[in-house]
């Protein structure tokens, strides 16, 4: 037992930190898990200046937008105070919309987000970083701009790269579906297409998460090893020190670009705490990994505790790592022959699933309160697609500006989120494709 504590510290550690915040979040002693929205201008009509983080995302009558405000105007006077709100500006409003990066001066009322039926939509905002919301015609303008820092820089790289995509004939469904696969951009998915993954069990190929990050990485070390041809000198000390730092910067900058998501905060910081063990020769043991990305993201932001995301994220990882050897040994299958490979493969998407199912069955029916009967069958289909997308995804944006190479992948890339989307719809159009308890 004590060589065991040893060699997991972080789950000694994540315990009593999990215990602590939901102490807090039950008694509010000895703080408020939500003190960063606890603003004191809520439900009250005063003029505001905030800076626009984000793209507009359209709603039916209006343009939403994430804004953090900086300052509020009483008698004329600013006084500096802090808070994220959703800004709604109305579409009959005839000014131009404000940019990303937009200073903008409003009066107005924020209020607190009311209820939707028995969801708490207003405490899940604020576990989400949002205060409240205010809703605006005329009465704002442009009083400057900022370049802002790494996440602003980060959010106008995403919005080019989908622009990229818009350039190269992708729109409707596809690009819907593609920005969320591959960017975590999922304000454009269709409302079919997304219940339509949802109820055929795909829908974790739209969160960015392990299988997305995976893939970026053996891409990128693929490239910075010549795919293989160069692995000796990746095995040299001062080689593999500077191979794995390149990795780990451009991992988080994607996690940053996808939107810093727990899912993909999860497995960013595993790839990095295991390519940081293999940089100086230690072996990463899997429990202690999971503990730690936990424990990281729990430090930051105590409420992702609560989040959807952040429980089946990790609540899928441990099932695939402790349920999925047990599967496997279920299933036998040949060591030589020509099919040996294949039918290896094969078992590994079946076992997987059914782990990564079984596992997070228990949110799913809290959450969701349905069961996809089908998600064997359609896993088979949707994670090599979902492969296929990514890498093909990846050469566009980077070589698709080559015209004889534009031409051949963009249009694959296309059709191959076509058939993701169709397969999905086809799985649940089948006869009790899903259960609703």
């Amino acid at each position: 037992m004590k060589n065991w504590l040893q060699a997991h510290p972080f789950v000694v550690l994540l315990l009593p930190l999990i215990a602590g915040i939901l102490f807090c979040n039950r008694t509010g002693f000895p703080f408020d898990l939500q003190k960063d929205t606890a603003v004191p201008w809520i439900n009250t009509t005063a003029t505001f200046a905030a800076v626009i983080e984000d793209y507009p995302v359209e709603r039916t009558n209006s343009w939403r937008y994430t804004a953090k405000v900086y300052n509020i105007y009483k008698e004329s006077q600013p006084e500096s105070t802090f808070g994220r709100i959703y800004l709604y500006i109305g579409k009959d409003s005839t000014r131009a919309l404000p940019n990303i990066g937009d200073c903008v001066l409003f009066r107005t009322k924020v209020t607190r987000a009311d209820s939707i039926g028995t969801f708490d939509y207003g405490t899940y905002l604020r576990r989400q970083g949002i205060a409240g919301q205010a809703f605006i015609r005329s009465h704002w303008s442009v009083i400057g701009h900022t370049d802002g820092g790494m996440m602003l820089f980060a959010r106008r790289l995403r919005h080019r790269l989908i622009e990229r995509y818009c350039e190269l004939g992708i729109s409707g469904q596809e690009l819907g579906t593609l920005s969320a696969l591959t960017l975590g951009y999922r304000e454009d998915l269709d409302p079919d297409i997304k219940r339509a993954f949802q109820r055929s069990g795909a829908s974790h190929i739209l969160a960015v998460s392990g299988l997305h990050t995976g893939i970026i990485y053996m891409v990128i070390l693929a490239l910075l090893t010549c795919f293989g041809r160069f692995n000796p000198l990746y095995e040299e000390r001062k080689r593999r020190v500077a191979i794995s730092i390149i990795i780990i910067i451009i991992m988080a900058f994607y996690a940053i670009l996808t939107g810093l998501s727990p899912s993909v905060c999860r497995s960013v910081i595993m790839l990095v705490i295991v390519q940081a063990a293999y940089m100086f020769y230690r072996r990463p043991i899997a429990l202690n990994t999971i503990a730690a990305a936990a424990f990281i993201i729990l430090c930051l932001n105590p409420n992702d505790l609560f989040s959807v995301s952040f429980q089946l994220s990790f609540a899928a990882v441990l099932a695939i790592i402790y349920l999925e050897p047990f599967f496997r040994s279920l299933i036998p299958i040949p060591r030589t022959g020509i099919m040996a490979s294949p039918l290896r493969y094969v078992r590994g998407l079946i076992t997987v699933s059914l782990a990564a199912q079984l596992g997070t069955l228990p949110i799913t029916l809290y959450y969701f309160h349905q069961i996809c009967n089908y998600f064997l069958l359609t896993n088979l289909i949707v994670i090599p697609l979902a492969f296929a997308i990514t890498i093909t995804a990846l050469a566009t944006l980077t070589i698709g500006w080559i015209p004889s190479l534009g031409i051949i992948l963009a249009p694959a890339l296309k059709w191959l989120t076509w058939i993701l989307n169709q397969y999905t719809a086809f799985i649940e159009s089948l006869p009790g494709a899903y259960s609703v308890l």
